[in-house]
Formats: C-alpha cells, structure tokens, sequence
C-alpha cells in the first residue's frame, strides 16, 4: 500500500512539471510574442512525429542531467559505480562494465559514483551541481539551434520545446526539496553552503561506502546507534550498516534488531536502492528460518538479483538455492563462483564478509 501511494505521489509530481512546463511555455511564448502561423503548414502526420521527438528530447535532457553528474565526479576523482538511461543500465560488475536493460522504477536516470581519497564536502556540493549545469547548457544550446539553424518545422518545434524542458528540469532540480526520498541537488547544495545536518548525513552515508571500497570490513566501521524515529533516508542507509557491522560480529540478534527497523522504512529508501535491502532481508529471513518472507522478498528483487553476477549478489542467490530450493549442489556452485570473484568487488571491505558467509554455507554444505 505504501508503494502504490509512494507512485501516486510520483505521479502528481510529473503531473505538475507538465502543467508548469505548459504554463511556463504560454507565458514565454505571450512575453516573446512568438508567431505560431508556420505551424499551419503541418500536416496530421507531423504532429505525432514532433511528439515522439520531444519524448526523444526529453529522454535524452534527463540523462545528460546525469551525465553532467559523471562528468563532474570524473573531473573530481569520483569512482563510477553505475549509470542508468531509462531502462539501460551500465555498472561496474566484478572490475568490468556490465550493459543490462532493467525495468526502471521511479527514476528517469540514475549515476552513482563514490567520492575519491582526497574528497571532501566541498567536492560534493561541487558534484551535486553538475546535473544542473549540463541542463542549463543544453537547454541554451537547443533554443539557440532553434532560432539560428534552419530546419523543417517538425524538428524545429520539438527541439525548441526540449530546450525549455531541459532548462525547467534545471531549475526544478535546483529548487530544494525532497524527490523520491532523496533531496534534490539543489537542496544538497545549499544545505552544504548552510552546513544544514542533513549534507553531513548525506556524506556521511557516502563515507561508509568509501570505507567499504578501500577495504574496512563492516565489523570496523566503528557506528553508533542511531536515534528513532528516522528523519530520512540517511539516517536509514546508517541503520543499514548497522545491521552489517553487527552481523559480521556474530551478533545474529542485533543484526536482527537493526533489520527490523530497516523493513519498517522501507518507504523511505529510493526505488533504486531497493534491491540492496531486498537482498538483506532475504538473506537473514533465510538463515532464520522464515523461508515465506525470504521468498517475498525475493519475487521483489526479481531481474536485478537474476542477473546479478558479483559476490553479494551470488551470496544471496546461494543461500536461496540451499535453504529455499533445497539444492546443495546448486547452491555450492553458486557460493564457488562468488568467492572467485571477490577480488573484483568495489566494496573490498565488504567483499570479506561476504567470502566468509559464501564459506560458512560451503562448510554447511559438505559436512557429513
């Protein structure tokens, strides 16, 4: 139920980008007294075709948004981690760059990417404009081409149109507020100008990752309980490392505790981070027993898990195949192949506890 009316609210938010993309599009058409008299030459046919070119427009507007992101993080020594384009989707899988195309849910595009050594939250409020600067590029660049390049109508007006989206999507991603549980860049920015809790949450979060990446296992990451309620996803994301921290100690029932208030906020996580805490929740309702809430769990992480090669990925899948579907030898064979990929892991630190639980489950497997 949450889900849906987290989708209904999706859905009313691009309801009122298109009514204030309209509106914005009457005003600056009256204010420029734009003469729409060439559009009489159209016929039925051209009306359809500029449609499916503004949808093009658009598609591309919101992944260069992204893309500015990408390159922004290269300039700064970001490590690229994943970009999805609508439905394409290329990450870094085992040290290679992996090409999916994955049902995309909630986003337009999406690039993740890990501050480098030397970063610090000047660099990230640096990183989080990049997506806007690209936009306000682009969206000048594209109405500069329609009043300057001679074109066929039919390509003139799609082109102006996505010059004036890319520029909204600009200025809607620089206005702070919270999109999909995640703040936009423009709230990230100035909650960093205004050293607001909410950028040192956010970083915060991004540190842990890093800490991973340059090879601290989660029993070290050294955390603090954090105070309920949650305020956002953030403060998730550290409860989240909590439950790791606490189950590469052995403390099954703390792990346990930290789960529990994982699941019941599951609405505060991005639809793109899903996954990772589907891949958790199957794992310890696994290994305690509650095969009919692994396999929920399971259907919800669907494709990605699937397709999903790495260790953590293989962890979950053997753990399935030995306590869900019953198959030893499908599940062994599973648990070889991810530690024989560990080394490739981004997350190094990470890529211990996992060997370890993929070793734990070998043990199991051929004892006696």
């Amino acid at each position: 139920m949450e889900e849906k009316n987290e989708r209904k609210r999706i859905s009313w938010k691009y309801i009122g980008f298109i009514l204030a993309a309209g509106i914005s599009l009457g005003v600056l058409f009256s204010f420029l007294e734009v003469d729409l008299s060439f559009m009489e030459g159209l016929s039925f046919w051209h009306f359809p075709l500029m449609l499916l070119l503004f949808y093009i427009g658009v598609f591309l507007v919101i992944n260069i948004h992204e893309l500015g992101h990408l390159v922004f993080g290269k300039l700064l020594g970001y490590r690229f981690l994943l970009f999805r384009a609508g439905p394409l989707s290329i990450q870094k899988e085992n040290e290679k760059l992996k090409v999916t195309f994955i049902k995309n849910v909630g986003y337009g595009g999406l690039c993740a990417m890990l501050p480098g050594e030397n970063s610090h939250l000047g660099h990230f409020a640096i990183y989080s404009t990049g997506g806007i600067f690209f936009n306000i590029l682009t969206g000048v660049g594209f109405i500069i081409s329609f009043f300057r390049i001679s074109q066929p109508v039919f390509t003139a007006v799609p082109l102006f149109l996505t010059g004036v989206v890319s520029i909204l999507l600009a200025l809607l991603n620089a206005w702070p507020f919270f999109s999909m549980n995640q703040p936009t860049d423009g709230m990230m920015f100035f909650s960093i100008l205004r050293k607001n809790p909410l950028a040192e949450r956010f970083y915060e979060s991004a540190m842990l990752s890093k800490k991973l990446s340059l090879g601290v296992r989660p029993k070290d990451l050294g955390l603090h309980p954090v105070k309920l309620p949650l305020e956002d996803f953030h403060e998730l994301t550290t409860v989240f490392y909590l439950y790791f921290m606490e189950m590469d100690r052995g403390e099954m029932d703390k792990a346990g505790e930290y789960l529990k208030v994982v699941e019941e906020n599951l609405s505060k996580v991005p639809p793109y981070s899903l996954p990772a805490y589907y891949y958790e929740l199957i794992f310890y309702y696994l290994i305690t027993g509650d095969t009919r809430r692994a396999q929920y769990y399971h259907e919800k992480a669907g494709k990605i898990l699937e397709k999903d090669r790495d260790i953590n990925g293989l962890r979950i899948k053997s753990y399935y195949a030995f306590y869900a579907m019953e198959d030893p030898v499908k599940a062994k064979e599973l648990a070889l192949e991810g530690i024989s990929v560990m080394e490739k892991f981004p997350f190094r630190g990470q890529a211990l506890f996992e060997a370890e639980q993929l070793e734990k489950l070998i043990s199991r497997i051929d004892s006696p």
